[in-house]
């Protein structure tokens, strides 16, 4: 049995809007996704949440909005953690790791269903890097 147990995932959210705003040039089309990472311990089972926002109704230079929100169930087998790696690295890094593909195929899916722009193929992340990031901004903040 593997130490970290991937069970399903859920669909929160998933909404494309085009921006109306959105005045077409020649150049390309910068889109810097914010992903958020939230993690929900409920009983015998960690509920980690990945959420990704892209685009901007407010700008020209953004052709559209996306919201993608994907939720996993996990179940951390503490006995199999031979290794002592620990419940926080397992669900951090590796369940986030597990559930991004789901929300780069649904925002790939999304905007190539618009019909309107290719689709979106959101770059492969760094998960311990965007972690840390993500923990800095929050430090900052409180």
């Amino acid at each position: 049995m593997a130490v970290l147990e991937f069970k399903s995932y859920t669909v929160n959210e998933l909404s494309y809007r085009k921006n109306d705003l959105y005045k077409e040039t020649n150049q390309n089309i910068s889109i810097n996704p914010k992903i958020e990472i939230k993690n929900t311990p409920r009983q015998d089972k960690i509920i980690v949440t990945v959420d990704v926002h892209i685009g901007s109704l407010a700008e020209k230079k953004n052709p559209f909005i996306v919201t993608a929100s994907v939720s996993g169930e996990f179940v951390y087998h503490e006995k199999e953690d031979h290794n002592q790696v620990g419940i926080d690295t397992l669900i951090k890094k590796n369940a986030v790791a597990i559930l991004y593909p789901y929300v780069r195929s649904l925002v790939s899916g999304i905007t190539n269903a618009s019909n309107q722009f290719p689709a979106l193929i959101l770059p492969t992340i760094n998960v311990a890097q965007l972690l840390d990031e993500q923990s800095n901004r929050q430090e900052a903040a409180d």
